[in-house]
């Protein structure tokens, strides 16, 4: 058995395929790409679960039509939708977290063609507009969908809570990817990006839904 994660993200796929290794869950993981296919779907969901819902099915869907040399009916489709939710921020970025270019009259910039900010500067971004907030509380969102074909799916939601760093000097950490190092977790004592592989899978929010979608392949 193959299992597709319906994602162009290389981070997302080694994160993934090492949490589902964690429970039991030892087969291949293969992307898009790695099948010669071009996958973006347009993200038009109102939350993280609508989201992670319409990138399985449009990978199901691409799967079923191109039927790909590495595929076999059957094969499970995985497929989440992530980000960072800032109190102060009323919720921002949410799920525009990879595309978020700040905010006028708490209304979301984003951009759905040409240039996205680099993470660096999305970072940088988000701690421009808290600023000086009391209310630092923030956490990573994960929906993340196992689909058999659209009428049988699973779905689990799960949050990896923490605090936005007080300034850039306090972002902290070479590991991970996107808002890492600058979610502190006050009971750790570090950022996100200072955790090992296994600390932050075995917390986070993606680690704790893929743990839940590995028992439902267990079963």
């Amino acid at each position: 058995m193959t299992i597709w994660f319906a994602t162009g993200n290389a981070n997302k796929k080694a994160e993934l395929s090492a949490i589902l290794k964690t429970h039991g869950i030892d087969c291949p993981l293969l992307i898009p790409k790695d099948a010669g296919l071009d996958f973006d779907p347009e993200e038009t969901g109102t939350s993280f679960l609508e989201n992670a819902l319409l990138k399985a099915e449009a990978l199901y869907d691409l799967l079923d039509k191109a039927r790909p040399a590495l595929f076999s009916p059957g094969d499970p489709v995985i497929a989440d939708d992530s980000g960072i939710c800032v109190d102060a921020l009323d919720g921002r970025p949410g799920i525009y977290s990879a595309r978020y270019m700040g905010a006028i009259n708490n209304e979301q910039l984003t951009i759905n063609n040409g240039k996205k900010l680099e993470a660096g500067e999305r970072n940088a971004l988000l701690l421009e507009e808290v600023g000086s907030a009391a209310n630092r509380k923030a956490r990573f969102v994960c929906a993340m969908a196992l689909m058999y074909n659209p009428d049988r799916f699973f779905v689990a939601q799960e949050t990896m809570e923490g605090e936005i760093v007080k300034s850039p000097e306090h972002a902290k950490g070479a590991g991970g990817f996107g808002y890492d190092p600058i979610l502190f977790i006050p009971e750790l004592r570090r950022t996100v990006a200072e955790l090992s592989e296994e600390e932050k899978n075995t917390i986070s929010h993606r680690g704790k839904a893929g743990k839940t979608i590995a028992k439902i392949m267990s079963n």
